[in-house]
């Protein structure tokens, strides 16, 4: 009811400052080399009552209320706090991994805020990686492409996350400087019992190759 909604919206804005969020890190394995490279930084809430709450439930909620841009930059702090302490722990080459909202992305002060936290933390751009949905990036065009151009020059890289669940525009692939083309786990984990999965996926893998996109496979459980 509008009760239980607002006393969750009422939570939600209290989570940060009450310290209920925290990451957790998905690792990102270069099969040639048979070794791990780096993370994905992902977003959980523990709420002291309801326990965990997924993402999928109360991350559409923080856009709602517009509160992505304050739980975006405390992913990104946490995230970079997380790779300093890999490198200080003698692991620098690991690269870390933070979703950016279609919010996020409009937001004129991303590069400096971006540029402040790695400073912040004394980590070199090349350690981060900043992740888009298709649909995201298909807000606003002309601001995009400035946009990433400056992340790029910075040194930040960057990634199309869930690609193929989207529109699936050939022509942002064309125009925007993406690094990598992250293929969706649903088609992934699938790939063994399903023809057009398996299809799907290497169609993608070959465009990557011809456009010389790193390509990575989402929710490999298998060897």
């Amino acid at each position: 009811g509008d009760g239980t909604r607002a006393g969750y919206d009422l939570a939600l804005t209290r989570a940060i400052a009450d310290d209920q969020l925290t990451m957790v890190f998905q690792p990102v394995v270069d099969l040639a080399a048979g070794r791990i490279i780096g993370a994905e930084a992902l977003l959980r809430w523990d709420h002291p009552s309801l326990g965990p709450i997924s993402p999928a439930r109360f991350i559409p909620v923080v856009e709602r209320m517009g509160l992505s841009d304050s739980y975006g930059l405390w992913v990104l702090n946490a995230a970079c706090r997380e790779a300093r302490l890999w490198q200080d722990e003698g692991l620098a080459d690991l690269k870390v991994a933070v979703n950016l909202s279609a919010r996020q992305l409009l937001d004129p002060g991303l590069v400096g805020k971006v540029e402040r936290t790695l400073k912040r933390h004394g980590l070199s751009p090349r350690a981060l990686e900043l992740e888009l949905t298709e649909t995201a990036t298909m807000a606003d065009a002309t601001g995009t492409l400035r946009l990433f151009g400056d992340l790029r020059a910075m040194g930040v890289s960057l990634a199309i996350d869930d690609f193929g669940t989207g529109y699936s525009s050939l022509s942002y692939l064309k125009n925007l400087p993406f690094d990598k083309l992250k293929i969706d786990r649903e088609f992934v984990t699938q790939i063994e019992s399903r023809r057009d999965s398996r299809a799907i996926c290497k169609a993608l893998i070959e465009l990557g190759r011809g456009l010389d996109l790193l390509i990575l496979a989402e929710g490999v459980e298998t060897a």
